[in-house]
């Protein structure tokens, strides 16, 4: 079972990576549970909060759903990170350094736009690792997380995500990028930023990929609520039949037909690569992701897929139909916005949902559909989406813009949508040099 989550880890990404893990990692004892659930204590939770608020003076906004009775604030993990300098990508981690000790030579020049990554249900940053570097071409890369145990409400995830922006992106540019779920968030998050006299953000754009809006009339809401609630049985023959029924019912849809499978055969055998992995430093970063899956991927338990079914996808979905009934979604009109779909997308019915939103919510839009790619695999190795961002937002055309590496349409289709190697070399680079000086940099505390 451990040799099968480890293969499964490093050959899936994205909510489906959670779905089929999960299969194959044992469910903590309950009283071990509720034991570390204790720790710490929500009064201690409420004093570093509220210390928090105090300093930023914004005291209204930080965990506005405290008022719920079924919010736990011992169960509240949210983080906002740089996942560049996360994972020592050298480029990303030298400009900060620069930019700490104010020596760098661009420090008079307006700093480079924020992107703000918004992921789907699983709450991971995984599903869009592949275009990160190439992304930091002309984004400051943040990306928000969620821990399994999170049982933030879909108000409370806006209003951190609100927090943040007001926080750490006055006086920028601001692009919000939403994935699956994260679509439902960016686009009430973009709504309320544009709607209020309270925020003065320069919000530029939105990004959706394969945007939930479409929850109410997908596939996963047929299948995914009967998989969560299901409960008849008692442990442990509930949890094997919740490990049964996401395998052979949720994770397919997350799947493409074997497409991400054929890339990873592909790149194993050095015949090809995504078009974006166009340097070592950028095939290095994207080995020692491949690595280091198996403890970036957390089982996500009924519990938790029952809560964000409902009170995430549901609730967000509902919302955001109101307000279209209502017409309160006029701000969003000429808010340049990208939408990229997969087009054998089996989840949700992204590629009718671009239509529908192209037509009766925005206006200044353009709608990307990368081909053969499934719901999981939508921002994987078929889409140079920061191509596609250049080419649409003219105010990020830079003298950069060259060395993104290529057009993934004219891709070779015997490589399954990869180009060839960046070195036309017959063997890839060594995972000996992953960590070499040259394509890692820890960053400096």
């Amino acid at each position: 079972a451990i040799k099968m989550k480890r293969w499964v880890c490093i050959t899936a990404s994205g909510v489906s990576s959670s779905l089929l893990a999960s299969a194959f990692v044992a469910r903590t004892p309950s009283h071990h549970r509720s034991h570390l659930a204790s720790l710490p204590t929500a009064s201690l939770l409420l004093t570093k909060a509220n210390t928090f608020v105090a300093r930023r003076n914004r005291r209204q906004r930080l965990f506005v759903s405290l008022g719920s009775d079924e919010y736990d604030s011992n169960r509240h993990h949210i983080q906002f990170v740089s996942p560049l300098l996360e994972d020592g990508y050298p480029p990303a981690v030298l400009e900060y350094e620069q930019r700490q000790t104010n020596t760098s030579t661009n420090s008079n020049q307006h700093p480079r736009p924020i992107l703000l990554y918004l992921p789907g249900f699983d709450g991971t940053i995984l599903a869009p690792f592949l275009q990160f570097p190439s992304l930091d071409e002309s984004f400051d890369v943040r990306g928000m997380k969620v821990g399994m145990d999170d049982r933030t409400t879909f108000d409370g995830l806006k209003s951190q995500v609100l927090e943040y922006v007001v926080d750490e992106c006055h006086g920028r540019d601001v692009y919000l990028m939403g994935e699956s779920f994260g679509g439902i968030l960016a686009t009430e998050v973009s709504l309320a930023l544009l709607s209020s006299k309270e925020y003065s953000i320069q919000l530029r754009g939105l990004i959706l990929v394969n945007p939930a809006t479409s929850y109410l009339r997908s596939t996963l809401y047929k299948l995914g609520p009967p998989v969560a609630n299901n409960d008849s049985l008692p442990f442990p023959l509930s949890f094997l039949q919740y490990i049964y029924s996401l395998t052979t019912q949720l994770v397919p849809l997350f799947l493409d037909e074997g497409r991400a499978f054929q890339q990873l055969i592909t790149i194993l055998s050095s015949k090809g690569l995504p078009a974006v992995v166009n340097n070592s430093q950028r095939e290095a970063y994207m080995g020692r992701i491949a690595f280091d899956l198996a403890n970036r991927l957390k089982f996500m338990p009924q519990e938790t897929l029952k809560w964000r079914l409902e009170e995430w996808l549901a609730t967000g979905n509902e919302l955001f139909e109101d307000r279209l009934k209502k017409g309160e979604l006029k701000e969003l009109y000429q808010l340049k916005t990208l939408i990229v779909v997969g087009e054998k997308d089996l989840t949700l019915p992204s590629v009718e949902e671009a239509e529908r939103l192209s037509t009766k919510v925005f206006n200044d839009v353009r709608v990307k559909v990368v081909k053969d790619a499934g719901h999981a695999s939508t921002n994987g190795g078929s889409l140079n989406l920061i191509q596609v961002i250049r080419d649409f937002y003219p105010r990020l055309q830079t003298d950069a813009s060259s060395s993104d590496g290529g057009d993934t349409n004219g891709a070779n289709e015997d490589l399954s949508g990869l180009v060839p190697r960046y070195d036309n070399a017959s063997i890839g680079l060594s995972p000996l040099l992953y960590w070499s000086e040259e394509n890692y940099r820890k960053r400096k505390q």
